[in-house]
Order: structure tokens, then sequence, then C-alpha cells
């Protein structure tokens, strides 16, 4: 969404930033006399008083001035609050003295965004009262280069907001024409029958009332009132567009095309906040609307592009008398994501009937390109899909066989599955059932806790997990152009926490995209880091080849998981690979589980989350499922 001003005849211009000459931040030169103290003589009076506007110590600015008005403070500061320079510095010339009359001609330097370096000129009258010189200040003080009762103004138009595409460059966000209705104080002539024109024409008393206090506190700023589209301003127009004090933005009303990319990826835009305003700057102002989350909010400049400026000579009534300078807004460059529409929109259905907070994401294996991310509640705020740290519980046993397979184990390796088993003092047991095993790959089947453990604090050292996480870039952070977790997976500090982390508790923590990642490497056969803005770092990062060995063993057990073990009847389509979780967290008795499932078919690989969702199978399993469906990868 982005701004833009409908001008009309004698109305005062919203987002007006005034130019004040002698308002700017001044930039004085040799050392200046104490503050409110003089030597007595012009000179020093002009250095004072231009040091202490250039501090906006409007005390020492009245004790200096002759006479000041009773809005002085007010004129100034009001002014002062409106500047679009970023840097100013002046040169005072020579002081003239004749008789108890005195002036100084000053010179101001304003760095404009947009415009550049503009110069303005003003004049500092004096006056000796009974021994001390004083300056004679009014409005015209402030420039005195321009008619009486004008100001020097920029306006800023901001260009149409470039689009965020997905793949195949089809846009991920579209807009409606829109129109805000606001106010602007300083034209307010009758706040009555404005606010009974404004109820009429749809607004209700509160946003009325709550824009005209805010017009009266700042009678030059734009103050929004409620927003139409179009057409409903035009059928509106005849009715409120010459009420004095009302001014309109054209806006657009920008939505990504899907709830769950609007709330995290995509993300939304909306009116500048304070903090907003303080990182971004100028040429941003009260009036701008910008990005609030996802990629909207992290490639707002891109997006925004920069907006054309016009420096202008401005008469009381709005009116502009003459224009000094104007740019042509700089349109913005679109962000490109690898997101598929159709696949996001799969995703999203299939996690519509879910209760739960829940997440998944889905990946193409052969490019490591992100093709839908969805985080729901999609209002939740905080996208666990790809910024979430969770245990991912049975799920990470795809690492732990990886570290046993490079120890020199196979699927064939002899294992048990007792109900309970104890080691280094701490009891563990089994989520899915005490099935008997014989085999590491038929404990993978049915997921055994216990015959893992056994295997990992008999098998592997203090560092082997770790390290088989590295392989898959577990603990790497990801720089795909939005901030998402790369996992973490602590060195156990002994073998209790060896085997908690063999099972996916105890510190080890991973995203659902972390997961997506390794589902996707071992169906690639290759380790790649997750893509998804065109040109961010990990576009170009090297990638990794999976030992062959490793990846048939893997495929194969995760092949029976869903023929035969933990995932199986739960409609998965014929040619999908997995692994369920079921990872304890927080408090409890029992402790509450999170319910997982990580796979593929075909080139898409996934992982799901239930939060609280108990066992992976059945609870993931129908969801993946309808996903994979709608996609039509089974045929």
């Amino acid at each position: 969404m982005r701004n833009s001003i409908i001008r009309r005849p004698a109305s005062a211009l919203s987002g007006v930033l005034v130019l004040a000459a002698g308002l700017l931040s001044a930039v004085g030169a040799g050392a200046e006399p104490a503050v409110g103290q003089t030597d007595g003589s012009p000179k020093t009076v002009v250095k004072s008083f231009l040091s202490a506007w250039s501090r906006q110590d409007w005390s020492t600015m009245q004790r200096l001035v002759d006479t000041p008005t009773p809005s002085f403070r007010q004129e100034n500061q009001a002014a002062l609050s409106q500047l679009a320079a970023t840097r100013t510095s002046y040169s005072a010339g020579t002081v003239t003295t004749s008789g108890d009359r005195s002036t100084a001609r000053v010179t101001e330097h304003f760095a404009i965004p947009v415009i550049g370096t503009y110069s303005a000129h003003t004049t500092i009258h004096l006056r000796d009262r009974s021994g001390r010189w004083l300056v004679e200040w009014s409005p015209t003080t402030m420039d005195s280069s321009i008619p009486a009762g004008a100001h020097l103004a920029t306006t800023y138009s901001w260009p149409a907001r470039a689009a965020i595409l997905g793949a195949g460059g089809l846009p991920l966000s579209a807009g409606a024409p829109m129109v805000t209705v606001g106010v602007e104080g300083s034209f307010v002539k009758n706040p009555s029958t404005l606010s009974a024109a404004l109820v009429a024409a749809g607004a209700t008393s509160t946003e009325v009332q709550s824009a005209l206090t805010a017009a009266k506190a700042h009678p030059s700023y734009f103050e929004p009132v409620f927003t139409v589209t179009e057409p409903r301003y035009l059928a509106l127009k005849s009715k409120i567009y010459n009420l004095p004090g009302t001014v309109f933005q054209a806006t657009s009303d920008r939505h990504a095309i899907t709830p769950g990319l609007e709330s995290h990826l995509v993300g939304s835009v909306g009116p500048i906040t304070a903090q907003e305003l303080n990182q971004l700057g100028a040429p941003y102002n009260a009036s701008s609307v910008v990005g609030q989350t996802g990629l909207e909010q992290v490639d707002e400049r891109q997006l925004a592009g920069t907006p054309g400026a016009t420096l202008a000579v401005v008469g009381s009534n709005g009116v502009t008398l003459k224009t000094i300078e104007r740019i042509a807004p700089k349109p913005g460059r679109p962000v490109s994501t690898s997101i598929d529409p159709t696949v996001q929109r799969a995703a999203e259905a299939a996690l519509a009937t879910e209760p739960k907070a829940s997440a998944l994401v889905a990946v193409r294996a052969s490019t490591g390109q992100v093709l839908a991310s969805v985080s729901d509640p999609a209002a939740g705020g905080f996208d666990q899909a790809l910024d979430g740290t969770f245990p991912p519980g049975s799920t990470f046993k795809t690492i732990t066989s990886t570290a046993l397979f490079e120890g020199g184990l196979s699927p064939a390796s002899a294992a048990t599955c007792p109900p309970t088993l104890t080691v280094g003092g701490a009891l563990f047991h089994n989520a899915e059932g005490d099935t008997p095993v014989s085999s590491l790959g038929a404990a993978f089947t049915e997921s055994c806790n216990t015959a893992f453990i056994g295997l990992a604090t008999k098998h592997l050292g203090l560092s082997s997990l770790p390290a088989a996480a590295a392989l898959y870039d577990i603990g790497k952070t990801p720089q795909m152009g939005i901030p998402a977790f790369g996992g973490s997976v602590p060195r156990p500090n002994g073998v209790a926490d060896l085997a908690e982390t063999s099972i996916g508790q105890g510190r080890v923590l991973v995203s659902p995209l972390g997961m997506a990642m390794v589902a996707a490497a071992i169906d690639s056969g290759v380790v790649r880091e997750p893509r998804l803005v065109a040109g961010a770092p990990d576009d170009t990062a090297a990638t990794t080849r999976l030992p062959k060995n490793i990846v048939a063993e893997l495929r194969q057990m995760m092949a029976q998981v869903v023929a035969t073990g933990t995932a199986a009847g739960q409609g998965l389509p014929p040619g999908t690979d997995a692994k369920t979780g079921t990872a304890e967290y927080g408090t409890g008795n029992p402790l509450p589980t999170d319910a997982w499932l990580i796979g593929f078919h075909g080139d898409i690989a996934f992982a799901m989350l239930v939060v609280d969702g108990g066992l992976g199978g059945p609870t993931d399993g129908p969801i993946v499922a309808r996903f994979l469906t709608a996609l039509g990868t089974h045929k």
C-alpha cells in the first residue's frame, strides 16, 4: 500500500514538510557564550540565538527575543516537527548596525531527502533595548525570502509499491484502489458540522472524534478518519469533498493472496509506527504506509522505491505559489520468491481443519526451494514454520541413524526394544508402544526409543550426534531472505544427555523448515540450504552430497514406516517415505507432546508439526495425506 495525495484547490497538502529557514539545525563556528548570556554585541546575540535555535532551546530563544508572541514556542516547535531536512548548516554574513537597529543576513543550507541540497536566506533583525540587543522575531524571521504568510514546503509522492512474486513470476499479493478520508486541523472551520458529515458518510463517532482531537494537537498533520473503496469514495465525494478540513489520500489496499502468506511470509502493510519512523527516517513521515511483517517489512525499501519530491513555496491557503524543484519518483523493485501459489494453497487447506497450532513446510528436494510455508493460526503473529524452536522427537532418529551408519552399523544391525531403559540415572520409556524388534531398521519402523538409546550409548561418542546434525547443516542459520531458525544440537554433557539427544529430546531444537530440509536431503541425496528469496546468500551456497549407502538405507527405512510402521494406514499416497515423531516438552504428568511427520513424495519434501498434538502418525498423517492428494503427487 502506498499513499498519494489527492490534490484540490484551497486545501492543505497532506504530508507537507515545512522548511522554515531559521528553524533548522544550525552549526555555528567558534566558541559560544554561556546559555542565555551575551557580551552585548549584536553579532554575539545572533550567534547565541542561532545556537539556541539549533538545540530547540525555546526558553533561551525567548530570552533573546524582544516581546515574543504568546505562541512563540508552539509556532517554532510545530514547524520544526514537520521538517524534512536531515542535515543543515548556516553562515551569518556581516552584521550591520545603525543606531539602535541591527541586521544580520543568514544563509542556510538544507539537505533534503530526494531533493538534495537547497539554500535559503533570511534576515535577523535586532533592536537595542536599554543597552541590551534583542531579536525582533516574527513568523517572517523564519524565512524572509518568501511572501508573508507563505512557507517553503516539500511534498513527497510515492510510486506504486512493487510486488512480491512467487514461482513463475506469479504475484503473491494483490491490491485494490482505496481512499483514506482524513482531516487537517489548520483548515477545520466548524468541527461539529464536519463531524456530523463524516459520521453520515460512514465513519464512527469514535473515529471522527479521535481524528479531530489529534488534528487539534497537530494542526498541519493528516489525521485519518476511515478508509473506503474508490467507488464508495466517488459516491461520497459530493458530500464531503468541499468540507473545510477534509483531506484525502489515495491508497491501495494490498493483501497477500492467502491468509497464511499475509500473516507470516509475505506479510502485511499498514500505517507507520513511531518506532518504524525512527528507524526508516526521511523521506518517510507520519502518514506513510509501510511493511509491518514478513517480506513486506524485510524488503520495505526495495518494494517502496523512492518517492518523487516537490519543493515549492506554498501560500497560507495551501495553494502552491511557486515550484522550486521537482524530482520524479523511482519505482521499487519486485521481490521474487520460490513460493508456489498452488502448493501454498494446498498446504493451507490441509491445515484448515486442525484446531491446534500447527505448521507445514514443503520444499522442492532437487533445488532446496521453499514451495509453501504455513504457520497456523495465521493470526498468531509468530512464524513457527520457519522460525519456531521445537524438540524434534523421533524425527531426529534420521540423524541418529546417520551417525550409527557412519559408525559401521546398518538397518540389519541387532537391536532390542525393552519397555524402559535407565541410562546415567535417567529412566526412559517408549512413546508409541513396545513392539518387539530385532534390528535397527525395525526399531526405526516402530520408532522404539529404548532401542535407539541403547545403540547410541553403545556405539556413539559425545560428539557423534552434533557432527551428524551438522552434516545436514542443522545449527547453521539460514540466509534465505527472511529470519529462520537453523536448529541447535549441543554436544551432550554426559551419557544421560546423549540418550536424550539420540531421540530428539533434551536440548535438541529445530524448526519445521529445518526438518523439511533434512527430508529433502534424504530425498535428493544432497544437502542444500533452503532457498526462498531470489538473490539471497543461500541461493549460491555450496551443497554437500550425502554418502550413497546412508541415503539408500534411510530411504529404505522411511518407506517401511509408511508401509507397516507408525505412519501406516493414514492415507499417505503410495510412494511416500516418512518418519513420525512424538516430542515431549514443558511440564506436567504426563508431559504434553508435539506431533511430527517428515518425509517426501517425488520431488516434494515436507515437515509437519502439530503443537500438543500427541502421536505423529495418526495426527499428522491425515493432514499430509490431504496435502499430497491435493497436489496430485500420487498420480
